[in-house]
This record gives C-alpha cells, sequence and structure tokens, in this order.
C-alpha cells in the first residue's frame, strides 16, 4: 500500500513536491462504503482550482502513479472525465472496476456515444453526474450503470418520475448532497441504492510526496535523449506519464482526421506521429511537469539550458546526451529538492558531472558557468569560459540562437 500524508495543522510541507487528490465516500443503504469519488486538488485547500481537463488528465496521472488500491481499496473508484478524456480513451489506463463519472455539461453526439459504448464494452462502467432531465442523454442510458442526482436541486416528483421511466434499465442511483438525517431518510425511502454528501463526511485532502514521479520523468528524458527510440520501452514509459500519453494521442488524432475512428494505441499514435515530433512533445510534457508547469518562462528556461548544453557538447568533445540531462538537472535539481543519490540511482551519468551539478569545480562545471553567463549577459565571464574551451564567443551566441529557436518549435506544441 502507498503511504498518503493526512493533512496536520503543524505540517510545514512544500505543497510543489507533493501530489494531492481529495476522495469522498459513496454509502450504501446501511451507511457502509460503497466506493469513493476522487476528486483533483492543488494542495490542502479542499477545493477545486482548476479548469477540468487539466484535473482529469492530473487526478488519471496521480492515481497511475501511485496506484488505485492506495486511494480506495477494496471499493470502487469514481473519477470525472471530460468529454476530451473520453474521446481519447485516456480512461483505459485505469483499472475497469473504475465508474467514469460523464458532467452534465459534456456535448453528447455520436462520437461521444461510441467512445461510451466502446468503454463500457471493455468493463468501464459509466456515471451520469448531476443529471438534469435532459432528453440529449437519452442515447447513453443503455451504456450507464449509475445516476446521480443532486437531491437538493430536483424535485420529489422529478426523481419519482426518472427512477418510474428508468426501472427496467440496470441502473443504480446515487442521491447527492446529502446534508441532514431528513435528506438521508427521505432518499432512502424514495429507494436510492447509493448515497453521497457532508452528512456522511466532507471530501478529504490526501497528499504524498511526489519524488518517485520525478525519477520516473528523468528516466523518460533519459530515454529521450537515445539516437534511437526502443518504441517499446517508450510505451511502457507512457503508460507511467498520462498526461504524456494524452498529448501524443491528441497529436496522433488530429493528424489523422480523415480517419473514421479515433486512433488510441500508443504504438500506433506513435508511428503516426514520428519519432522526431514525439521527441519534441515529450520533452515538453516533461519539461512543464518538471517545472511546475505554472507559467511558460520557466518550461522555456528549462528546454533552452537543456539544448544550449547539447549542442556545446558536441563543439567541446562532450557527450550531447549526457549534457542535454545535465542542463536540465542543473535548471530543477535544487527546486525538486534532488540529492546525488536521488540522480545516481535513476541516470547512469559520470561521477564528474555528479560533482559539477554539486558545486564542484571541473569543466563541466565551466560548461555551466557557459551557459548561465550566455543568460545572464555576463560578457566577461562568457569570455574566460568561451576562451577554456578554445571557441570563439561568436559561435557561443549562435549556438545560444539555435537552442532559442529549437525552444520555439517545441514551444509552438503547447
Amino acid at each position: 500500500m502507498q503511504q498518503w500524508l493526512p493533512y496536520s495543522e503543524s505540517a510545514d510541507m512544500v505543497t510543489d513536491f507533493c501530489r494531492f487528490v481529495a476522495r469522498q465516500p459513496v454509502v450504501d443503504r446501511t451507511r457502509r462504503t460503497y466506493g469513493y469519488e476522487l476528486l483533483f486538488r492543488t494542495g490542502w485547500e479542499n477545493r477545486f482550482t482548476a479548469d477540468g481537463e487539466l484535473a482529469t488528465r492530473h487526478m488519471i496521472d496521480n492515481i497511475v502513479s501511485f496506484g488505485m488500491d492506495s486511494l480506495v481499496g477494496d471499493t470502487r473508484p469514481f473519477v470525472n472525465c471530460t468529454r476530451d478524456t473520453m474521446l481519447q480513451r485516456m480512461p483505459t489506463v485505469l483499472p475497469t472496476d473504475t465508474v467514469l463519472e460523464v458532467l452534465e455539461d459534456i456535448e453528447v453526439d455520436d462520437e461521444f456515444i461510441r467512445a461510451c459504448k466502446e468503454l463500457r464494452s471493455q468493463g468501464y462502467q459509466l456515471a451520469l453526474d448531476d443529471f438534469n432531465f435532459s432528453e440529449c442523454w437519452e442515447a447513453l442510458i443503455p451504456f450507464v450503470s449509475f445516476i446521480k442526482l443532486d437531491f437538493r436541486a430536483c424535485t420529489r416528483q422529478q426523481r419519482s418520475t426518472l427512477m418510474y421511466r428508468l426501472k427496467y434499465h440496470d441502473i443504480r442511483f446515487i442521491a447527492e448532497k446529502i446534508e441532514s438525517q431528513e435528506e438521508f431518510r427521505s432518499a432512502l425511502d424514495e429507494g436510492f441504492t447509493y448515497f453521497q454528501g457532508y452528512f456522511f463526511t466532507r471530501p478529504i485532502v490526501l497528499a504524498r510526496p511526489a519524488m518517485s514521479t520525478v525519477v520516473n520523468r528523468l528516466r523518460f528524458l533519459a530515454e529521450l535523449t537515445n539516437a534511437e527510440l526502443d518504441r517499446e520501452r517508450i510505451v511502457r514509459l507512457l503508460k507511467e506519464e498520462p498526461s504524456v500519453a494524452y498529448r501524443l494521442l491528441r497529436l496522433a488524432n488530429s493528424a489523422a482526421v480523415s480517419a473514421r475512428e479515433p486512433m488510441t494505441s500508443l504504438h500506433a499514435a506513435l508511428a503516426m506521429v514520428g519519432d522526431d515530433q514525439f521527441r519534441k512533445l515529450a520533452m515538453l510534457a516533461l519539461a512543464a511537469d518538471l517545472s511546475g508547469g505554472k507559467a511558460l518562462e520557466p518550461i522555456r528556461f528549462l528546454l533552452k539550458r537543456a539544448r544550449f548544453c547539447e549542442l556545446m557538447a558536441s563543439e567541446i568533445a562532450m557527450d550531447p546526451a549526457e549534457m542535454y540531462l545535465f542542463g536540465m538537472l542543473s535548471a530543477v535539481r535544487a527546486a525538486l529538492h534532488l540529492t546525488r543519490s536521488d540522480i545516481k540511482s535513476t541516470l547512469r551519468l559520470r561521477p564528474e558531472i555528479l560533482d559539477a551539478l554539486e558545486g564542484e569545480d571541473n569543466h563541466y562545471a565551466e560548461l555551466l558557468r557557459l551557459a548561465q553567463s550566455m543568460e545572464r549577459g555576463d560578457w566577461d565571464q562568457l569570455a574566460i569560459s568561451a576562451n577554456t574551451f578554445n571557441i570563439k564567443e561568436e559561435r557561443v551566441s549562435a549556438i545560444s540562437l539555435v537552442a532559442d529557436q529549437w525552444t520555439q518549435n517545441i514551444l509552438a506544441l503547447a
């Protein structure tokens, strides 16, 4: 079982290095926990602070990274899914006993119905969340296992009419927003099977340090620096990084707009996009995650330094793949609190590179000074470092421009 950290008033945790999730139980008629609805959170505050698409992607990422068992035990998980997530079949990275909650504002058309039908055939169950009695939902009813009704947003007559009309379908009804004993009794009398609300408990926020995720991303970056991509290994890594897999599938499907069916195979998506384009896309996604993904400038800085070090390596007889990782690690190591042992156990970097990351003075540290002087416009230090490598300052400036253009091309995929 993975260890989650309960909230503590005295805990002074740095939220940037933790993953958060809230869970609220769904209980049966005897008030035993049937499952948990998993809710995205960005910190200890027990409220939603992101757009639905981003929240769903991060929620799937958290579940895959830490394991569903650590979140729900032997109960059933309920996960909110956006239209785009369903169309790209991203829930297929989740266990097949997951209940996929279809939100009330989703556009229901033939394409979406096909996605629901396919996911249902694979074993996933669907729930209509905040059901609003609209006719647009009719086409989904054959594939639905649960309907969630906001107990405070609809009348007893509306609930009774709906439950009677759907009594011949194998659908279980969940009463949401139950906040009192009286509401619970009423829901029991009306025939609801499951219940959810503040009367039972408010969502509880859990957190877990994200270092294992950082290590996974470093491994992925190391794989991307290989001249030849091992697609079998890349697919295995993609299954551990749903945020990258999501971007790949979205890019592949946009490139294959004439295809009748959406592309859901990671192998096929890699073939469609091609190694070079995939490399750019994955590096962008991983850089965004490692830099916090909160603003464009940190991502730009991270990518440009890594690319600059990679290009300089070819000029000064160093290994370009090693120097790409060295440049990226030099930019994120302090912020992510990566220790020497963290890096050594994850990446096969020579001791001198690890020494340079820790501040020791060697020729790798000199390359870092060269990069930093270019970034700061410190022309005196630039001249000293360039002279150390016996390379002209004009050549360093030209390499910096190439690195900048490369970075712009990658950011264009965002």
